[in-house]
């Protein structure tokens, strides 16, 4: 049985206060309460001098968004240059709020003509759905050209065989601690986790209620990008591993 993470603790955010009217230079909250009560001095029939100017402090929720959207013909452009741009996964969120867009409903329309238009003119190129997000990757028939040219079958870029069977523990696993996945593989697992971490596969998801606490492992989202999965429920099952 795998180890259970205990709920972290969290710690409530400082409460933001309402803004408040500043008093006057030089003049006390209870000064200026006395003499919003006072009566006035004023001569009949003479106008009251303006009271002094008070300003309010400005939250960071009141900043001016001086992004101006694209126009709605020219959205799809827009994002073809971001996808690019990015060089990687981005996530529907993050290409709405550089847009400036009120929503990421906009975007996911945009994304999926984006998707079909490629798709119709057969270019070499397509959006991948991994990680949460999307990124644009190159078809499938052009594989072996692009390999050689990235090189991916370099020694320095490969896992060890330690490593993918670590890797597998945790991705089925998790959340797991080292005990468990040594036990599972039968030898120790400190050096692989280590590389494993070291290389942003796995990360520290918490601790487990066991005496002395130890730490549970999880995969990442890079986890994901690499192995160009959506989210952890398209990991093959395992009796689909055992047909491979």
């Amino acid at each position: 049985m795998s180890d259970e993470a205990s709920a972290p603790e969290v710690t409530p955010a400082d409460a933001i206060e309402p803004d408040e009217v500043e008093p006057a230079a030089g003049e006390t909250p209870e000064a200026q309460a006395e003499a919003a009560d006072a009566p006035s001095d004023a001569p009949a029939g003479e106008a009251e001098p303006p009271a002094p100017k008070t300003r309010k402090r400005r939250s960071k929720a009141q900043a001016p968004n001086d992004v101006t959207p694209p126009a709605p013909e020219e959205l799809d452009g827009a994002l073809e240059a971001l996808l690019f741009a990015a060089g990687g996964v981005v996530r529907a969120e993050r290409l709405r709020d550089v847009l400036g867009l009120p929503s990421v409903q906009p975007v996911r329309e945009g994304l999926a003509r984006v998707r079909e238009r490629w798709s119709e003119l057969g270019l070499a190129v397509q959006l991948d759905e991994v990680a949460g997000g999307v990124r644009v990757v190159t078809r499938p028939r052009f594989a072996t050209w692009v390999d050689r040219l990235e090189k991916r079958g370099a020694s320095d870029s490969r896992l060890s065989k330690s490593l993918v069977e670590t890797l597998g523990i945790v991705a089925y696993k998790q959340p797991v601690g080292r005990a468990e996945v040594e036990r599972i593989r039968g030898v120790q697992a400190g050096e692989a986790l280590r590389a494993l971490l070291e290389r942003g596969l796995l990360k520290v998801v918490g601790r487990s209620d066991q005496p002395g606490r130890p730490l549970l492992y999880g995969t990442t989202e890079r986890f994901l990008t690499v192995y160009g999965l959506k989210n952890l429920e398209d990991l093959p099952s395992p009796a689909d591993l055992k047909r491979l």
